[in-house]
């Protein structure tokens, strides 16, 4: 699974962001709590681990919670705001009202409208005395950092934040939950982790034409900034039906399945920072909730992505033929991966003995039919660290330190291990990596703003014309009476 960004939001996976205000998490505390208080600003916590604040509110190199950080959207470029409790230039003069009308309806302090990639479409279904206990703990317990924020700067008409007033009026839930989150049954409180806390269908829920989260297909994956979030309904061959309760945990906890899938992108930083750091009783009440989610299929999936090829013996990667070293060779898709692969995945794709360089068959991965995450893979590396242990695969993108790689070989490269190893070729192009690799096909909303503000703007001309004639036809009538 992958989390990120949703349409508006980042990879965790469509990724809290924004010029805002949202959750914060510190494992330090900055300030005692008062006597009384404790229990809250550790139950604030906990929820705002759950709710995985740190990984937009906190820039590269960056202070926790200062900010800065410029997440890729396909209106522009969203910066994330400063949220620690600094009085000028963080939420410091926000009141717990103030919080709570920035949570769960988009609005800031001044008033100004939060774009939906700060998820308060999910917060809006936080109980009230979880945000009291999150306030608690933001404000007492996250160190004030004086850092002023970065203006968000998107394209007209996205930049006019009033408009996301008619946005709000058609898509945001008004229903809280009437339960806090320390009294809510076994499935209650599957359901309030995934659809509030964790957000998940925030990423994992394809979008309408208006890039609001269809209800109707929940769960059954999407693209985000050049991943793909995938399906993980219960269906067992276009999603995780054939996984476990148990494999759902062990992937929470550790981002890897073996023989199954491998966090990457969001998905690796939602499990660093916050599935990781939750209790066995909430993982398992979350994968139970999950895993009972309607199944939607899709006829092009014959079996679960994880189950395509096998080891094999052969160690010979290309066809045999000997190729003097000084001959120049043409770089296809076997010359590519014996080149920049097979050094660790192996020649056969078996990986490492123990799985920490993971097999190529059996893979998830590699066996989807979406190849979006396959490229975003190779382009971006992965890199993840839980509990002292390290995952990282280098990138061959832009800023490869080991080999950088065009988006021709990156197609030839990807449809190499998928016919290989997956499913069969991908067939993909290099215009198809250039498009991932700058996040993703663009929304419909997005490739067609300019003729639908024409239209519109054709459409209100039309409408006065007509309003016009009619008085006019009108007043005529009456200098003849």
């Amino acid at each position: 699974m992958a989390k990120g960004f949703s349409c508006f939001s980042r990879l965790r996976p469509f990724l809290a962001m924004t010029t805002g205000l949202a959750l914060a998490i510190s494992t330090a505390s900055w300030a005692a709590a008062p006597n009384g208080d404790d229990a809250l600003v550790q139950k604030g916590e906990y929820l705002a681990k759950a709710a995985d604040c740190v990984a937009c509110h906190t820039a590269p190199n960056g202070k926790p919670f200062a900010g800065g950080l410029a997440i890729t959207s396909p209106m522009g470029n969203i910066v994330s705001t400063n949220i620690t409790p600094d009085s000028e230039t963080g939420i410091g003069h926000y009141s717990e009202a103030d919080f709570t009308r920035a949570l769960q309806r988009g609005i800031r302090k001044d008033g100004g409208h939060l774009y939906p990639a700060m998820p308060y479409t999910a917060y809006a279904g936080l109980n009230s005395a979880d945000i009291h206990a999150l306030y608690l703990y933001f404000m007492k317990s996250v160190a004030p950092v004086s850092q002023k924020n970065q203006p968000t700067k998107l394209s007209f008409p996205f930049n006019i934040r009033a408009l996301m007033m008619g946005w709000n009026l058609l898509f945001l839930p008004h229903d809280a939950q009437k339960t806090d989150f320390d009294h809510l049954s076994s499935f209650e409180r599957g359901r309030y982790l995934a659809d509030t806390l964790e957000h998940c269908s925030t990423c994992h829920s394809p979008r309408n034409l208006f890039m609001a989260e269809k209800k109707s297909a929940y769960l059954g994956g999407s693209p985000l900034g050049g991943w793909y979030a995938p399906n993980v309904t219960s269906s067992v061959n276009s999603g995780i039906g054939s996984w476990s309760e148990d494999d759902l945990v062990t992937y929470f906890k550790t981002g890897e399945v073996a023989g199954k899938a491998r966090a990457g992108g969001g998905m690796a930083e939602a499990v660093s920072n916050s599935l990781s750091h939750l209790t066995d009783r909430d993982l398992h009440d979350l994968a139970s909730y999950i895993k009972q989610v309607p199944a939607i299929n899709d006829a092009q999936d014959q079996r679960p992505r994880d189950q395509y090829s096998a080891p094999v013996e052969n160690t010979d990667l290309r066809t045999g033929e000997t190729i003097r070293v000084d001959r120049p060779v043409v770089m296809d898709g076997a010359a590519l991966y014996d080149n920049n692969c097979a050094s660790c995945h192996g020649g056969n794709g078996n990986g490492s003995p123990d799985q920490h360089i993971p097999s190529l068959y059996n893979n998830s991965v590699i066996g989807s039919a979406q190849a979006n995450n396959l490229v975003m893979t190779i382009l971006t590396g992965v890199q993840r660290k839980i509990d002292g242990h390290e995952v990282f695969m280098p990138s061959f993108g832009d800023q490869s330190l080991v080999q950088r790689l065009s988006d021709k070989e990156i197609a030839s490269l990807a449809n190499y291990v998928t016919g290989r190893f997956g499913r069969g070729d991908a067939h993909l192009q290099a215009s198809d990596v250039q498009t991932i690799r700058q996040g993703g096909a663009k929304p419909f909303l997005i490739r067609y703003i300019s003729m639908l503000v024409l239209m519109g703007g054709l459409g209100i001309l039309l409408v006065l014309s007509l309003i016009y004639r009619c008085f006019k036809k009108t007043g005529r009538k009456g200098a003849a009476s």
